[in-house]
């Protein structure tokens, strides 16, 4: 009797165990029908990404099992590089070729005839574009390390322009002497930028969102910087045509206001690297999609706008410096209180623009 109950028991048990693998097999078939539907396009989005992640609490699978069978199914497949971003960066590049090295070559190898000008836009155009086909060609070129790489040429652009002027690099008196070390700066700063966004990208990997929000604050630091500057250290006082003509006293106003200038300047290259760090810690725990950061970049321009609008009414306005610090301190109020309004949401690139047009058509009226 023993010995009978014994085999009946490892009968129920067996046949509870074969039923049990059974359905795990028939789980493992409709997830992997689920998978192959998914992956007909070689890739999963983030919509059939939500809709697995429902199909596996609904057959009461386990997490790790379902990451082990995608990644041995995915295993074979082939991986599609992501060069959504790779038009806009061709356009950029070429834009840059022709506007700046189109002429800045022919100018330091003083080719002063016209038609070198001409000749050196043309074939920089050519050039940017075959060696930027070439150099994204075989790589991930996202529209978020497109805006890093954009945003970090037109900073380095920014900061060879800072330098020339910092150290008078700029050009002699004589054309046939002329200096050529500021187009030289000019041309090696904006691939020196291009290389540091990419260095960004590839250390935080941001997304779209985030790229365009952490650039966006990079470029208020330095706005702000500017007019803090202002409000802190007057410009020095402009001799009008009234004053008695003196050169000492014109000499001694040039050299004070081209202080004053240096000064501003490195103030302002200083705080890009703080807003650089400051949108960072601000972005990355979040999710911020494209229409996020227009939403974003529309919070700090109607914010400087309204005030504006506010002072005008309330202050009386006569050129004071600290009237621009003002408004660029309520544009990042602005930006922040629209950062906790859409935290809940993700817009997109239309809603964002409809939601732009909507403000503007309201402000006009």
């Amino acid at each position: 009797m023993k010995t009978f109950l014994s085999i009946m028991l490892l009968i129920i048990l067996a046949s509870v165990g074969l039923t049990q693998e059974l359905d795990s097999l028939k789980n493992q078939s409709v997830y992997q029908r689920a998978w192959d539907t998914a992956m007909l396009d070689d890739k999963i989005t983030s919509e059939e990404r939500a809709l697995m992640d429902i199909l596996v609490e609904s057959l009461m699978l386990s997490v790790d099992s379902s990451q082990i069978w995608e990644s041995r199914w995915g295993f074979t497949l082939p991986q599609p590089l992501d060069q959504t971003g790779r038009w806009p960066l061709v356009l950029q590049n070429i834009v840059i070729g022709a506007g700046l090295y189109g002429w800045g070559i022919p100018y330091v190898l003083h080719a002063d005839d016209f038609r070198w000008y001409t000749g050196g836009v043309m074939v920089s155009m050519g050039s940017a574009f075959y060696l930027t086909y070439q150099y994204t060609k075989k790589r991930e070129i996202s529209h978020s390390r497109t805006q890093m790489m954009r945003y970090g040429s037109l900073l380095g652009l920014r900061y060879g322009l800072g330098i020339n002027e910092i150290f008078e690099l700029d050009g002699g008196s004589e054309y046939d002497e002329r200096k050529t070390a500021w187009a030289w700066m000019l041309m090696a700063s904006v691939p020196a930028g291009h290389y540091g966004g990419e260095y960004l990208f590839k250390r935080y990997n941001p997304s779209n969102g985030q790229a365009w929000v952490w650039t966006m604050w990079t470029g208020v630091a330095g706005v702000t910087a500017r007019s803090l500057y202002n409000a802190i250290n007057p410009a020095p006082e402009y001799l009008d045509s009234y004053y008695p003509y003196d050169n000492r006293q014109w000499d001694r106003y040039y050299a004070e206001e081209a202080d004053w200038e240096k000064q501003r300047t490195v103030i302002e290259l200083l705080a890009y690297p703080l807003g650089a760090y400051a949108g960072y810690q601000l972005s990355k725990d979040k999710q911020y999609s494209f229409g996020d950061a227009l939403m974003l970049f529309q919070g700090w321009n109607f914010g400087y706008f309204n005030t504006m609008m506010f002072q005008s009414i309330f202050v009386e306005d006569d050129g004071d410096e600290v009237f621009f610090l003002v408004n660029s301190l309520g544009a990042i109020g602005s930006v922040l209180a629209y950062d906790k309004w859409i935290g809940a949401d993700d817009f997109s690139f239309g809603q964002a623009t409809l939601m732009l047009l909507g403000s503007a058509s309201g402000t006009a009226f």
